[in-house]
């Protein structure tokens, strides 16, 4: 575990008016979360105040295969300017909770995300939610040349057994 320390002077609002205690406070990288050892150095009480969720983006043209956890929290913005850019899901087994987003950078090209030959997508297909789309295990949902536009978007998240969930998307998804 990488820590960057931050130590400041904390008010103990239990304290005796005027007097303050020392909390050391850091980010640990592992998890990139702030947190806060109550009694000082030597303590072995961790609070963790807030998980941070600032995703990563990256801009993209080519095939990715996610990795589970090291990709967590990612958006990737779909930047093929033809043809179609391919997303390999890790299986949802190895990524339990892991959250991706898929935006369309290019309305010239289709995105196509796969699932694990085990694994499914369950997603809403239209731009008002109303069919569902959830192929057969091992079959990815696309996101057409034909019928996308920039900003289109899809957020996954494994539920840790055999199902990727859109959790948030716009735009027309179908089956591959």
């Amino acid at each position: 575990m990488s820590i960057r320390n931050i130590r400041r002077q904390a008010s103990n609002p239990l304290a005796a008016p005027g007097t303050a205690t020392s909390a050391p406070i850091y980010v640990d990288s592992d998890d990139n979360s702030l947190k806060i050892i109550p009694g000082g150095q030597g303590s072995t009480v961790e609070v963790t105040l807030f998980p941070s969720t600032s995703p990563s983006i990256q801009l993209t043209a080519t095939a990715i295969t996610v990795a589970a956890g090291a990709d967590a929290n990612k958006v990737y913005y779909a930047t093929l300017g033809s043809g179609t850019q391919t997303f390999t899901l890790p299986t949802a087994a190895s990524a339990p909770g892991q959250r991706n987003t898929y935006v369309c950078g290019s309305a010239a090209g289709e995105i196509l995300i796969n699932p694990n030959a085990a694994d499914q997508i369950s997603a809403k297909g239209l731009v008002d939610h109303s069919t569902s789309v959830k192929p057969a295990a091992g079959t990815g949902i696309k996101n057409t040349a034909a019928s996308n536009v920039l900003g289109d978007h899809i957020t996954l998240v494994s539920d840790g057994v055999n199902t990727w969930h859109e959790v948030a998307g716009a735009g027309i998804w179908a089956s591959q």
